[in-house]
């Protein structure tokens, strides 16, 4: 069951990061990718940038389930 938690939360990042990475190549100037980068970081909850964090959090319980922390 950890191992799936790890793969459903590594598929949920790399989702998140296909979406995300388009945006970075549109912005031009550092300030712009910059305010992109933290137009992602920030905002969690407007498209699909909740998965990121999705991703992270099954992550995290995925790895305190598997060394057996839970």
């Amino acid at each position: 069951m950890d191992t799936l938690l790890i793969i459903a939360g590594i598929i949920c990042i790399i989702i998140s990061l296909f979406i995300f990475i388009p945006e970075i190549k549109k912005a031009k100037t550092t300030k712009e990718k910059w305010m992109a980068f933290s137009g992602f970081v920030l905002d969690p909850f407007t498209g699909l940038t909740g998965l990121f964090y999705l991703g992270l959090i099954l992550i995290l319980f995925g790895l305190l389930r598997a060394f057996d922390l839970i």
